[in-house]
Protein backbone atom coordinates (compact mmCIF):
# COMPACT_ATOMS: atom_id res chain seq x y z
CA UNK A 1 0.00 0.00 0.00
CA UNK A 2 1.34 3.43 -0.86
CA UNK A 3 2.49 5.52 2.06
CA UNK A 4 0.41 8.69 1.98
CA UNK A 5 -2.58 10.40 3.62
CA UNK A 6 -6.04 9.01 4.31
CA UNK A 7 -8.76 11.34 5.59
CA UNK A 8 -11.81 10.09 7.48
CA UNK A 9 -15.12 11.83 8.03
CA UNK A 10 -16.88 10.46 11.09
CA UNK A 11 -13.61 8.87 12.09
CA UNK A 12 -13.84 9.52 15.83
CA UNK A 13 -16.77 7.16 16.41
CA UNK A 14 -16.89 3.46 17.18
CA UNK A 15 -15.97 2.15 13.73
CA UNK A 16 -13.67 5.05 12.91
CA UNK A 17 -11.55 4.52 16.02
CA UNK A 18 -10.97 0.86 15.17
CA UNK A 19 -10.32 1.63 11.53
CA UNK A 20 -7.88 4.43 12.33
CA UNK A 21 -5.72 2.16 14.47
CA UNK A 22 -5.23 -0.19 11.51
CA UNK A 23 -4.82 2.55 8.92
CA UNK A 24 -2.08 4.07 11.09
CA UNK A 25 0.02 0.98 10.32
CA UNK A 26 -0.47 1.44 6.57
CA UNK A 27 -0.37 5.19 5.92
CA UNK A 28 2.06 7.96 6.72
CA UNK A 29 -0.78 10.15 7.97
CA UNK A 30 -4.34 9.49 9.11
CA UNK A 31 -6.52 12.57 9.43
CA UNK A 32 -9.78 12.40 11.40
CA UNK A 33 -12.22 15.25 10.91
CA UNK A 34 -14.40 16.22 13.85
CA UNK A 35 -16.43 19.20 14.98
CA UNK A 36 -15.24 18.56 18.54
CA UNK A 37 -11.62 17.45 18.35
CA UNK A 38 -11.18 17.61 22.15
CA UNK A 39 -13.42 14.54 22.50
CA UNK A 40 -10.91 12.32 20.69
CA UNK A 41 -7.83 12.61 22.85
CA UNK A 42 -7.32 8.85 23.12
CA UNK A 43 -6.54 8.61 19.39
CA UNK A 44 -3.67 11.07 19.72
CA UNK A 45 -1.38 8.47 21.26
CA UNK A 46 -0.75 7.25 17.70
CA UNK A 47 1.92 9.61 16.30
CA UNK A 48 0.60 9.65 12.73
CA UNK A 49 -3.10 9.99 13.61
CA UNK A 50 -4.27 13.59 13.79
CA UNK A 51 -7.70 14.86 14.78
CA UNK A 52 -8.58 18.10 13.03
CA UNK A 53 -11.52 20.28 13.94
CA UNK A 54 -13.68 21.03 10.92
CA UNK A 55 -17.32 21.56 10.08
CA UNK A 56 -17.61 19.18 7.13
CA UNK A 57 -20.99 20.66 6.21
CA UNK A 58 -19.22 23.93 5.36
CA UNK A 59 -17.94 23.63 1.75
CA UNK A 60 -14.91 25.86 2.38
CA UNK A 61 -13.84 23.96 5.49
CA UNK A 62 -14.49 20.64 3.79
CA UNK A 63 -12.30 21.47 0.80
CA UNK A 64 -9.47 22.64 3.03
CA UNK A 65 -9.75 19.49 5.16
CA UNK A 66 -9.68 17.06 2.21
CA UNK A 67 -6.87 18.74 0.29
CA UNK A 68 -3.80 16.51 0.08
CA UNK A 69 -5.64 13.26 0.77
CA UNK A 70 -5.02 10.27 -1.48
CA UNK A 71 -7.93 8.31 0.05
CA UNK A 72 -11.15 9.68 1.59
CA UNK A 73 -13.39 7.52 3.78
CA UNK A 74 -16.86 8.71 4.74
CA UNK A 75 -18.20 7.01 7.89
CA UNK A 76 -20.73 9.69 8.82
CA UNK A 77 -24.01 8.25 10.00
CA UNK A 78 -26.76 9.04 12.48
CA UNK A 79 -29.47 6.69 13.77
CA UNK A 80 -31.78 9.50 14.89
CA UNK A 81 -32.32 13.12 13.98
CA UNK A 82 -31.44 15.82 16.50
CA UNK A 83 -32.51 19.44 16.62
CA UNK A 84 -33.66 21.61 13.74
CA UNK A 85 -30.38 21.91 11.83
CA UNK A 86 -30.47 20.36 8.35
CA UNK A 87 -27.06 18.87 9.07
CA UNK A 88 -28.67 16.79 11.83
CA UNK A 89 -31.42 15.43 9.60
CA UNK A 90 -31.08 12.06 7.89
CA UNK A 91 -30.93 13.63 4.45
CA UNK A 92 -28.50 16.31 5.56
CA UNK A 93 -26.12 14.00 7.40
CA UNK A 94 -26.22 11.22 4.83
CA UNK A 95 -27.25 12.37 1.35
CA UNK A 96 -26.41 16.10 1.26
CA UNK A 97 -23.05 15.65 2.95
CA UNK A 98 -22.13 12.74 0.69
CA UNK A 99 -22.94 14.77 -2.42
CA UNK A 100 -20.73 17.57 -1.12
CA UNK A 101 -17.88 15.17 -0.29
CA UNK A 102 -18.06 13.50 -3.71
CA UNK A 103 -18.04 16.87 -5.50
CA UNK A 104 -15.12 18.06 -3.39
CA UNK A 105 -13.10 14.91 -4.05
CA UNK A 106 -13.69 15.35 -7.77
CA UNK A 107 -12.66 19.00 -7.72
CA UNK A 108 -9.44 18.16 -5.85
CA UNK A 109 -8.56 15.23 -8.08
CA UNK A 110 -8.88 12.66 -5.28
CA UNK A 111 -9.51 9.26 -6.86
CA UNK A 112 -10.13 6.74 -4.07
CA UNK A 113 -13.30 6.99 -2.01
CA UNK A 114 -14.77 4.52 0.51
CA UNK A 115 -18.32 5.03 1.71
CA UNK A 116 -20.11 3.48 4.69
CA UNK A 117 -23.77 2.81 4.04
CA UNK A 118 -26.16 0.21 5.47
CA UNK A 119 -27.69 -3.09 4.46
CA UNK A 120 -31.07 -2.48 2.74
CA UNK A 121 -30.31 1.16 1.96
CA UNK A 122 -32.77 2.12 -0.77
CA UNK A 123 -33.54 5.66 -1.88
CA UNK A 124 -36.95 4.74 -3.27
CA UNK A 125 -38.25 1.81 -1.23
CA UNK A 126 -36.43 1.98 2.09
CA UNK A 127 -38.77 1.31 5.00
CA UNK A 128 -37.45 4.27 7.02
CA UNK A 129 -36.06 7.76 6.46
CA UNK A 130 -32.71 6.40 7.63
CA UNK A 131 -32.60 3.71 4.93
CA UNK A 132 -33.90 6.04 2.22
CA UNK A 133 -31.31 8.71 3.02
CA UNK A 134 -28.54 6.11 3.03
CA UNK A 135 -29.80 4.91 -0.36
CA UNK A 136 -29.83 8.46 -1.73
CA UNK A 137 -26.24 8.91 -0.55
CA UNK A 138 -25.28 5.76 -2.47
CA UNK A 139 -26.85 7.25 -5.60
CA UNK A 140 -24.67 10.35 -5.25
CA UNK A 141 -21.59 8.14 -4.94
CA UNK A 142 -22.47 5.98 -7.95
CA UNK A 143 -23.13 9.09 -10.06
CA UNK A 144 -19.47 10.10 -9.90
CA UNK A 145 -17.64 9.75 -13.19
CA UNK A 146 -14.11 10.11 -11.81
CA UNK A 147 -14.01 8.43 -8.39
CA UNK A 148 -12.85 4.87 -7.78
CA UNK A 149 -15.52 4.27 -5.15
CA UNK A 150 -16.52 1.35 -2.96
CA UNK A 151 -19.68 1.28 -0.86
CA UNK A 152 -19.97 -0.92 2.26
CA UNK A 153 -23.38 -2.12 3.42
CA UNK A 154 -23.13 -3.80 6.83
CA UNK A 155 -25.79 -5.25 9.06
CA UNK A 156 -25.51 -4.03 12.66
CA UNK A 157 -21.84 -3.77 13.71
CA UNK A 158 -20.71 -5.09 17.09
CA UNK A 159 -17.53 -4.75 19.12
CA UNK A 160 -16.23 -3.60 22.49
CA UNK A 161 -17.51 -0.02 22.32
CA UNK A 162 -20.62 -0.67 20.25
CA UNK A 163 -23.99 0.96 20.82
CA UNK A 164 -25.80 -2.33 20.31
CA UNK A 165 -25.00 -5.07 22.82
CA UNK A 166 -23.75 -2.45 25.28
CA UNK A 167 -27.01 -0.52 25.04
CA UNK A 168 -29.12 -3.62 25.57
CA UNK A 169 -27.00 -4.55 28.59
CA UNK A 170 -27.46 -1.07 30.04
CA UNK A 171 -31.24 -1.18 29.54
CA UNK A 172 -31.50 -4.70 30.94
CA UNK A 173 -29.52 -3.66 34.00
CA UNK A 174 -32.04 -0.92 34.77
CA UNK A 175 -35.22 -2.95 34.24
CA UNK A 176 -36.65 -5.98 36.07
CA UNK A 177 -38.48 -6.83 32.84
CA UNK A 178 -37.86 -5.77 29.25
CA UNK A 179 -40.70 -4.69 26.92
CA UNK A 180 -39.34 -5.51 23.46
CA UNK A 181 -40.64 -3.98 20.23
CA UNK A 182 -40.26 -5.87 16.94
CA UNK A 183 -38.98 -9.07 18.60
CA UNK A 184 -39.02 -11.01 15.31
CA UNK A 185 -36.90 -8.50 13.38
CA UNK A 186 -33.85 -10.31 12.03
CA UNK A 187 -30.25 -9.18 11.71
CA UNK A 188 -26.79 -10.63 11.08
CA UNK A 189 -24.40 -8.81 13.45
CA UNK A 190 -20.96 -8.33 11.93
CA UNK A 191 -17.79 -7.84 13.96
CA UNK A 192 -16.09 -4.45 13.68
CA UNK A 193 -12.75 -6.16 13.06
CA UNK A 194 -14.16 -7.92 9.99
CA UNK A 195 -15.58 -4.63 8.70
CA UNK A 196 -12.22 -2.93 9.20
CA UNK A 197 -10.45 -5.79 7.46
CA UNK A 198 -12.74 -5.59 4.44
CA UNK A 199 -12.35 -1.83 4.15
CA UNK A 200 -8.57 -1.73 4.47
CA UNK A 201 -8.04 -4.59 2.02
CA UNK A 202 -10.27 -2.90 -0.54
CA UNK A 203 -8.29 0.33 -0.72
CA UNK A 204 -5.76 -0.83 -3.31
CA UNK A 205 -7.90 -3.56 -4.84
CA UNK A 206 -9.27 -2.51 -8.27
CA UNK A 207 -11.74 -5.40 -8.13
CA UNK A 208 -13.68 -3.45 -5.50
CA UNK A 209 -13.95 -0.25 -7.54
CA UNK A 210 -17.54 0.70 -8.35
CA UNK A 211 -18.77 -2.13 -6.13
CA UNK A 212 -21.17 -2.33 -3.19
CA UNK A 213 -20.02 -4.85 -0.58
CA UNK A 214 -22.55 -6.34 1.82
CA UNK A 215 -21.15 -7.28 5.22
CA UNK A 216 -22.96 -9.79 7.44
CA UNK A 217 -21.85 -12.01 10.29
CA UNK A 218 -21.88 -15.83 10.30
CA UNK A 219 -25.31 -16.14 11.96
CA UNK A 220 -28.72 -14.49 11.79
CA UNK A 221 -30.57 -13.61 15.01
CA UNK A 222 -34.00 -12.32 15.84
CA UNK A 223 -34.02 -9.22 18.02
CA UNK A 224 -35.53 -11.30 20.82
CA UNK A 225 -32.61 -13.75 20.55
CA UNK A 226 -30.16 -10.85 20.72
CA UNK A 227 -31.74 -9.50 23.92
CA UNK A 228 -31.91 -12.98 25.48
CA UNK A 229 -28.27 -13.59 24.57
CA UNK A 230 -27.26 -10.25 26.11
CA UNK A 231 -29.12 -10.99 29.35
CA UNK A 232 -27.67 -14.51 29.63
CA UNK A 233 -24.12 -13.38 28.84
CA UNK A 234 -24.30 -10.56 31.38
CA UNK A 235 -25.93 -12.95 33.90
CA UNK A 236 -29.03 -10.81 34.20
CA UNK A 237 -32.27 -12.66 34.87
CA UNK A 238 -34.90 -10.61 33.10
CA UNK A 239 -38.32 -11.37 31.70
CA UNK A 240 -38.61 -10.28 28.07
CA UNK A 241 -42.12 -9.14 27.10
CA UNK A 242 -42.91 -9.31 23.38
CA UNK A 243 -44.84 -6.17 22.46
CA UNK A 244 -47.61 -6.43 19.86
CA UNK A 245 -47.19 -4.09 16.91
CA UNK A 246 -49.53 -1.40 18.21
CA UNK A 247 -47.69 -1.15 21.53
CA UNK A 248 -44.34 -1.21 19.70
CA UNK A 249 -45.37 1.86 17.72
CA UNK A 250 -46.55 3.56 20.90
CA UNK A 251 -43.28 2.72 22.68
CA UNK A 252 -41.34 4.25 19.78
CA UNK A 253 -43.33 7.50 19.99
CA UNK A 254 -42.79 7.73 23.74
CA UNK A 255 -39.08 6.85 23.66
CA UNK A 256 -38.43 9.62 21.14
CA UNK A 257 -38.83 12.06 24.04
CA UNK A 258 -36.44 10.21 26.37
CA UNK A 259 -32.94 11.78 26.64
CA UNK A 260 -30.62 9.99 24.26
CA UNK A 261 -33.62 8.75 22.22
CA UNK A 262 -32.98 5.01 22.78
CA UNK A 263 -35.78 4.09 20.35
CA UNK A 264 -37.71 6.12 17.78
CA UNK A 265 -40.45 5.78 15.20
CA UNK A 266 -37.82 5.73 12.47
CA UNK A 267 -35.93 2.96 14.31
CA UNK A 268 -39.19 1.03 14.42
CA UNK A 269 -39.62 1.50 10.68
CA UNK A 270 -36.05 0.37 10.00
CA UNK A 271 -36.77 -2.85 11.91
CA UNK A 272 -39.59 -3.63 9.50
CA UNK A 273 -36.88 -4.67 7.02
CA UNK A 274 -34.71 -7.60 8.12
CA UNK A 275 -31.02 -6.71 8.12
CA UNK A 276 -29.88 -10.04 6.69
CA UNK A 277 -28.55 -11.33 3.39
CA UNK A 278 -28.99 -15.02 2.68
CA UNK A 279 -26.95 -14.99 -0.54
CA UNK A 280 -23.98 -12.97 0.79
CA UNK A 281 -20.54 -14.21 1.76
CA UNK A 282 -20.46 -14.39 5.57
CA UNK A 283 -17.75 -12.73 7.63
CA UNK A 284 -15.97 -15.18 9.95
CA UNK A 285 -16.10 -13.74 13.47
CA UNK A 286 -19.02 -14.89 15.60
CA UNK A 287 -20.90 -13.07 18.33
CA UNK A 288 -19.83 -15.81 20.75
CA UNK A 289 -16.16 -15.17 20.05
CA UNK A 290 -16.29 -11.48 21.00
CA UNK A 291 -19.34 -10.29 22.91
CA UNK A 292 -18.62 -12.19 26.18
CA UNK A 293 -15.26 -10.38 26.38
CA UNK A 294 -16.96 -7.04 26.96
CA UNK A 295 -20.42 -7.68 28.40
CA UNK A 296 -19.79 -11.03 30.07
CA UNK A 297 -19.66 -11.54 33.83
CA UNK A 298 -15.99 -12.47 33.49
CA UNK A 299 -14.53 -10.31 30.76
CA UNK A 300 -11.67 -11.66 28.72
CA UNK A 301 -9.28 -10.11 26.23
CA UNK A 302 -10.61 -6.74 25.05
CA UNK A 303 -12.25 -6.97 21.66
CA UNK A 304 -10.18 -4.14 20.21
CA UNK A 305 -7.02 -6.22 20.67
CA UNK A 306 -8.80 -9.20 19.16
CA UNK A 307 -9.75 -7.16 16.09
CA UNK A 308 -6.16 -6.11 15.50
CA UNK A 309 -4.88 -9.66 15.90
CA UNK A 310 -7.50 -10.90 13.44
CA UNK A 311 -6.38 -8.31 10.90
CA UNK A 312 -2.69 -9.09 11.41
CA UNK A 313 -3.28 -12.79 10.68
CA UNK A 314 -4.85 -12.06 7.29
Amino acid sequence: MSKSRVTLLGGTGFLGTELSCVLAQEFDEVILLSRRSHRSRTLRILPNVHVRQANVHDPVQLKAALEGASVVINLVGILNTAGKSSANSFEGAHADLTKSVVNTCESLGIKRYLHMSALNADADNGSSAYLRSKGLAEKHVAASTSLNWTVFQPSVIFGERDAFFNRFKSLLTMMPFFPLACPDARMAPVFVGDVVNSMVKSINNPDTYSQSIKLVGPKDFSLEEIVEYTANTAQLKRKIIRLPDGLAKFQARVMEWVPGKPFSTDNYLSLQTDSVCDSCERQPTSVDAIVPTYIGHKKGVPARHQSRREFARR
